[in-house]
């Protein structure tokens, strides 16, 4: 019976922590890698989106819906990748003409996106910062070593293959690719059901407003009592 990348899942998930070339060669031979990098960008995605859950929190978000904001942004997670990906591919086409599917080049990044998994540490009190930055940089390793066996080229050619494949994505995203963006702002919001601030300078506003807005309400509700009782 042929062994499949669900079947090798956990397998591939540490060889891919572990940044070992082979894991990623292994991953371009199993059936089922697409799925399989799908699973891991979806975790990613979720584990970034719970890490940054103090935006929802920050926002008042109810508990349904802050659990459906997760859900969705996990999903708006992998399209991100997917374009990013795509643009990547392109990019390998244009400068090496690697004759490379696209869904190699998918299963191949998705499984650099492991140590994302664990973005969830970044909402840790004063180690989030470092943790991210390590995550991202561990992401990238893993992305280039990825490359580089996926393409057959060397390190410093798959870094610079990843990097303008981010300039194009950037750039798609910044101009044609608007429209699809305000879309996700606006699924976000509304599965929300607030608009979302999400910058930091917003962000520090609401949580200074946030004792103002809970005595008004206190207020508001310890008066609307008084009144009901007079009549």
């Amino acid at each position: 019976m042929t062994q499949t990348a669900l079947d090798k899942f956990w397998e591939l998930v540490f060889g891919a922590i572990a940044l070992n070339p082979e894991a990623f060669r292994l991953i371009q031979s199993l059936p089922q890698a697409s799925k399989a990098a799908l699973y891991i960008v979806l975790i990613a995605g979720f584990s970034q989106a719970v890490g940054q859950g103090m935006v929802l929190f920050v926002n008042r978000v109810k508990p349904l819906r802050f659990l459906l904001s997760l859900l969705i942004a996990s999903v708006l997670f992998v399209f991100t990748i997917l374009f990013w990906t795509l643009s990547t591919w392109l990019v390998s086409l244009v400068l090496f003409n690697a004759n490379i599917p696209y869904n190699v080049i998918w299963s191949t990044l998705g499984f650099a996106y492991v140590p994302l998994m664990f973005s969830f540490l970044v909402a840790l009190p004063y180690l989030g910062v470092p943790i991210q930055v390590l995550l991202s940089i561990w992401t990238l390793l893993a992305f280039v070593i990825g490359l580089h066996v996926a393409l057959d080229v060397g390190v410093w050619q798959a870094l610079w293959c990843g990097v303008l494949g981010w300039v194009v994505f950037q750039i798609v995203q910044r101009t044609i690719g608007r429209p699809v963006a305000n879309l996700g702002k606006w699924l976000s919001n509304t599965v929300a059901g607030t608009h979302l601030v999400t910058d930091i300078q917003g962000v520090e506003q609401l949580l200074q407003a946030g004792p103002q807005i809970l005595r008004r309400n206190h207020r508001t509700k310890t008066g609307n009592r008084g009144d009901n009782g007079r009549v």
